[in-house]
């Protein structure tokens, strides 16, 4: 994808707005999952070393006033030891005190402003906010693949007033996604878990056109198995999406895609989550809950991954966070980590839960060929969706 990047740039002197995603899990004023902060490491490091001014913005959950929890003031200490120099902060945006705040840092210097979220603006995608962020630098950054799906002020807005580059967390994001949809090598299967299937559909849709093997797992395994008319008793599923199923099986029928759903199950009964039943898949019960797959099922899983060349993950296969239904999610990820690492899978893992998995199965991104961080933006990507953050970058 032909987008402009930062090492085309002269940056020397320059002050830098960089966009990154913070918007990470803060306990107690702590930050305990550190993967989209080490993401955008390289891209800082770059501007210190280069000479440049760096301001970086970020959002930090949806907050509805200024709360404290939510102020990026918790990530300072954290980035600063990151980085192994202090990092500035200013309570603010925008606005004469940031301005004065922004004038004051040296080349080289860091300074975080606040969570971009305590403005409406932001998320209204609004002109003028774009435009006051737009006086505090000379060029833009974008490293936030993320947000990439969003239209808001400093996402999409912000190129129109500044020269815009891409940093280089969001050049790998694109690279690596770009090629699970365009893989060469055949087969290539998709894995998708997870409870939702009403955010995938379109991702489903254009899924069956790109691979040799849908293989699906948790709640959205449960609408399939329905649909085929098997009992799920009282498992999550979806309703009124019969016909949004049909099309997607139409479509995998049309493309030579085969759909895999689940043989067999592990249960709970009556959501009493302590304890596990295994049962065939048409043997389910009237008070049976699907929590997991079950090993006949990870057995055809492990099957279809091995002859596979490429791998695209997204979701889990279970109630991962109930030890007790977590090892189908667990054995699926190490299979696809084993042959990832002896040469023979390429592997592409991404989703919000995803990166919660991987660090369930012991596991890390290095046991992979790419893990995105991208979330929300990771299913857009997939679904063929128009990424405003992208398209911004694109037509500058």
């Amino acid at each position: 994808m032909n987008i402009p990047n930062i090492e085309n740039c002269d940056l020397y002197g320059k002050a830098v707005l960089l966009r990154v995603d913070f918007n990470v899990p803060i306990k107690n004023g702590k930050v305990y999952d550190l993967t989209r902060v080490l993401r955008v490491l390289p891209t800082i490091q770059y501007l210190i070393n280069t000479g440049a001014k760096v301001i970086i913005i970020s959002h930090l959950g949806r907050p509805r006033a200024k709360e404290n929890n939510l102020s990026l003031r918790n990530i300072v200490k954290t980035l600063s030891q990151l980085l192994n120099k202090e990092v500035k902060f200013v309570d603010g945006c925008i606005g004469k005190k940031v301005q004065k705040a922004v004038n004051a840092i040296a080349i080289r210097d860091v300074i975080l402003l606040e969570n971009l979220r305590f403005y409406k603006e932001e998320e209204q995608n609004d002109t003028n906010f774009a435009k006051q962020l737009a006086t505090l630098a000379d060029i833009y950054v974008n490293d936030a693949f993320s947000c990439a799906h969003r239209a808001h002020a400093s996402i999409s807005r912000i190129t129109e007033f500044l020269p815009s580059y891409a940093g280089f967390c969001l050049q790998d994001e694109l690279k690596y996604l770009e090629k699970a949809v365009s893989f060469d090598a055949k087969p290539i299967t998709a894995i998708v878990g997870g409870a939702k299937i009403s955010t995938k559909i379109k991702m489903l849709i254009r899924l069956t056109e790109k691979v040799d093997y849908l293989v699906l797992g948790g709640a959205i395994a449960n609408n399939f198995l329905l649909f085929n008319k098997v009992n799920i008793g009282k498992s999550f599923f979806q309703n009124g999406i019969n016909d949004l199923l049909h099309d997607i099986i139409e479509m995998a029928n049309k493309n030579n895609c085969k759909i895999v759903i689940p043989e067999d199950a592990l249960v709970a009964v009556n959501s009493s989550y302590s304890t596990c039943i295994l049962r065939k898949t048409e043997s389910i019960l009237d008070n049976d809950v699907i929590l997991d797959i079950g090993p006949q099922t990870l057995s055809t899983i492990s099957s279809i991954i091995a002859s596979s060349k490429a791998i695209l993950y997204n979701g889990p296969m279970g109630a991962f966070e109930h030890s007790v239904f977590a090892n189908g999610t667990i054995k699926v990820m190490k299979v696809i980590s084993d042959l990832t690492h002896e040469g023979k899978l390429t592997s592409v893992i991404g989703g919000g839960d995803s990166l919660s998995a991987i660090n369930a199965a012991g596991l890390t991104n290095k046991d992979f060929t790419y893990v995105s961080a991208g979330g929300g933006a990771f299913l857009s990507w997939l679904s063929g969706d128009k990424m405003p953050g992208i398209a911004a970058l694109q037509s500058k």
